[in-house]
């Protein structure tokens, strides 16, 4: 580029750059700095070059708190080229699941929902899936770069030839392990095993939270009847009733695969899968069954811990994390899954229609677990919130009302649920009620325009203000043509 240091580049042409001991790294491996770095105030801080001195690592240094930034169209061009990438931090591209092995259990996973149609669930079996899931977290954490690299989960079972309920198993596990690991890695000092032991639990219960559906005769049809959702509605305890034969399956698992559709507390329509009172009166149920059977202690001892869970609410924040993570997994996998009335949408269009539909249904810090963590790793590097963008941004005030503004992006740094923002307008969004509260779209007529574009920076704010929403042009096509001419009109 042909950049004078006197020029000044505009700051919406320019995006933030990750300056980290990593990236630093990186340049010094390979003797280059690949691209012209800026201040935040665009001018020229250092050209690209090879064979940088350490000098110039010392003048980069020098802005670090500041910021460095990056041309936007050098970063484009990079990507159209195809024998260059754009700078990316050290294990950031590396594949972290092997193909052969990945098959293989996406294969024994097929094979397992085969014979749980027909069979009850062994202690074999247990063991088994106890053998494989380990096997799994053993591989991930022991990559250097299972902090950063790739998740390629569906490019291996697009081609692994395996049932969609295999498929669905097989992500489901994946991405909650991962998310979990991330989140509390496996090498925190002097808590290893405890650690591995909370992941474990949490990816067999991934692994078995659906296998009652093999018991049920479902349609392949996402307009259910009222009758037909019902009976979905239960499998979740009928996944749990297949469990409870098996001893070596520990009772935390039980409880997670009991509540895997529950993610936020209490008893309101955005937690009724299954609701709590018919759950508690179908383990009831059970219990009383099994109390009349000889030899059936341990099972009736754990339906008895699982009611006073059910009745007295105790459960951890460990726990609530962990059901939100298990519950986002089984989003993600269905969402990229070929099903009978849809194709698969692609990895980044599922990440935007969760965090479009998360508002009644996960907190902030749940959708940061699965962004943050993993979302970058589940599309190939690349955010889905992103400089230029709008979303919606939703905060709630001291008398608990929630208010609900449109902004642009205008940085986005290293944790795209944390961008700086600039407001355009308030808006108000349409409810709507069905077996949830969801968002159903907002309301055009109720725009407030922002005259002062005031500008909010997330990742410096420890207020309410989260992101909710993207305006993405093919998932609401409406709503963003809309924010676009009024963006360009202020």
């Amino acid at each position: 580029m042909s950049t004078n240091d006197t020029n000044i580049v505009p700051r919406e042409k320019l995006a933030k750059f990750e300056l980290t001991e990593e990236s630093l790294n990186s340049f010094r491996k390979n003797n280059n700095i690949p691209l012209d770095l800026y201040n935040k105030d665009g001018q020229i801080l250092i050209h690209k070059k090879r064979n940088p001195s350490e000098a110039d690592f010392g003048k980069l240094l020098k802005f670090e708190m500041q910021g460095v930034y990056f041309l936007i169209s050098e970063l484009k061009k990079t990507k159209q080229n195809p024998n260059g990438a754009p700078f990316l931090e050290p294990g950031r591209t590396t594949k972290l699941f092997d193909q052969e092995k990945t098959s293989r259990f996406a294969k024994q996973s097929q094979a397992l929902i085969e014979d749980l149609r027909k069979t009850s669930f062994s202690s074999e079996q247990a063991v088994f899936v106890q053998n494989s899931v380990n096997e799994l977290l053993t591989d991930f954490t022991s990559n250097p770069d299972y902090e950063l690299g790739i998740f390629n989960i569906l490019e291996i079972l697009g081609v692994a030839g395996v049932s969609v309920e295999s498929e669905l198993m097989t992500k489901r596990t994946v991405v909650a392990m991962g998310m979990k690991v991330r989140t509390k890695k496996i090498v925190n000092e002097g808590k290893e095993e405890s650690n591995k032991k909370d992941h474990l639990s949490l990816m067999m219960a991934s692994y078995l939270a659906d296998v009652g559906y093999s018991r049920l005769d479902i349609k392949n049809n996402p307009k259910l009847t009222k009758e037909e959702y019902a009976v979905v509605q239960q499998h979740p305890i009928i996944s749990y009733l297949m469990t409870l034969p098996a001893p070596e399956i520990d009772s935390h698992v039980r409880t997670l695969i009991l509540n895997h559709h529950r993610p936020y507390r209490g008893n309101g329509v955005n937690n009724n899968f299954p609701d709590p009172r018919s759950l508690f009166t179908k383990l009831m149920s059970v219990r009383d069954k099994y109390s009349k059977e000889v030899g059936k202690e341990r099972i009736t001892q754990d339906i008895e811990l699982q009611l006073h869970l059910q009745e007295n609410n105790v459960t951890s924040a460990s726990f609530e994390e962990d059901i939100a993570i298990l519950s986002l997994a089984s989003e993600y996998a269905s969402l990229t899954s070929n099903q009978p009335w849809r194709p698969a949408f692609k990895s980044s269009t599922a990440l935007k229609m969760i965090l479009n539909d998360s508002f009644f249904s996960y907190s902030n810090k749940n959708i940061r677990h699965l962004l943050d963590y993993v979302g970058s790793s589940l599309t190939n590097n690349e955010n889905i919130v992103n400089f230029g963008d709008f979303v919606i941004t939703a905060s709630v005030d001291s008398e608990k009302r929630a208010h609900f503004d449109i902004c642009i992006v205008l940085d986005v740094g290293r944790y795209q649920t944390r961008p700086k923002l600039q407001r355009i307008c308030s808006i108000n969004p349409v409810f709507q009620k069905g077996n949830k509260f969801k968002i159903a779209d907002f309301d055009l007529q109720s725009i407030k325009i922002d005259r002062r574009k005031a500008i909010m920076d997330l990742a410096l704010q420890a207020g309410t203000s989260r992101v909710i929403y993207i305006i993405d042009p093919e998932l609401n096509p409406a709503l963003h043509e809309a924010v676009y001419k009024i963006n360009m009109a202020s």
